[in-house]
């Protein structure tokens, strides 16, 4: 079993909370084709900040010094510096959002077109579909939201800035799926590291186990829907596909 628990990672207290994972049409169906999650690379993600320390840290070191010099100040910012970075292109994600309904902000983050799809899970589900997968471990818990300015990462493991994001997410409540693909020597640092170039990592998942419903886009007309029923039966799958209850009119 893949899925490891970590003192990193906090999973939500309820494992049967809801996860939502918000995309386009196209997304969706490379999901259906691949019977796969696409995992992105830490540093291909929009945040510039994704897996990098805080601005406290920089300006005060954590150093057995009361008053470091300007090498040791300079040491201690390249070591920060190196560490994350190196660490944002070996690691891979996942990102889900875990709240009990619908978002109408994460549709909006999300939707490219009138064709968006949500995929709606739970934790305890997401847990049991990666089951079959074996390449590496997968750590899930959710993401801790902070003041980039004067709050500190704890740097006694890798992983930390991972699972830490700018407060001006929190609306994300983000579930984060990781993998540390360096894991047990199963991959390198810096040029040798064998995901440099494609930056892709599709991870074999069962889907009927994962996907509970599918729901379309509040701006989808009934025709996105069907499509999206009949092509889910020809992958094999049965998915309740629902639309959005954003698209409902008022009742009076």
């Amino acid at each position: 079993m893949p899925f490891e628990s970590h003192p990193i990672f906090t999973p939500p207290a309820d494992t049967n909370a809801r996860i939502w994972r918000y995309g386009d049409l196209a997304k969706f169906l490379s999901v259906l084709d691949r019977s796969a999650l696409f995992f992105s690379c830490l540093d291909t993600l929009d945040d510039v900040f994704e897996g990098l320390y805080t601005k406290s840290m920089v300006d005060k070191p954590l150093l057995n010094a009361n008053d470091p010099s300007p090498e040791q100040m300079a040491h201690w910012q390249q070591v920060l510096r190196s560490t994350s970075r190196s660490q944002r292109e070996v690691t891979s994600v996942s990102s889900w959002h875990c709240q009990e309904h619908e978002s109408a902000a994460m549709w909006a983050q999300y939707l490219r077109s009138l064709e968006g799809i949500a995929i709606q899970s739970t934790y305890e589900r997401l847990v049991k579909a990666l089951e079959t997968y074996s390449d590496f471990a997968v750590l899930i818990g959710l993401v801790q939201y902070i003041d980039y300015t004067n709050d500190v990462i704890r740097v006694d493991n890798s992983l930390a800035p991972v699972m830490t994001k700018r407060r001006n997410f929190e609306h994300e409540r983000e579930l984060r799926a990781v993998i540390w693909t360096v894991q047990h020597g199963k991959n390198s640092l810096g040029t040798d590291n064998k995901y440099i170039n494609s930056r892709r990592l599709y991870v074999p998942i069962d889907l009927s186990t994962l996907i509970e419903r599918v729901y379309i886009a509040p701006t989808a007309p009934s025709w996105i829907g069907e499509l999206v029923a009949s092509t889910i039966k020809r992958f094999g799958y049965n998915f309740p596909v629902h639309q959005s209850e954003l698209a409902e009119s008022p009742f009076y």
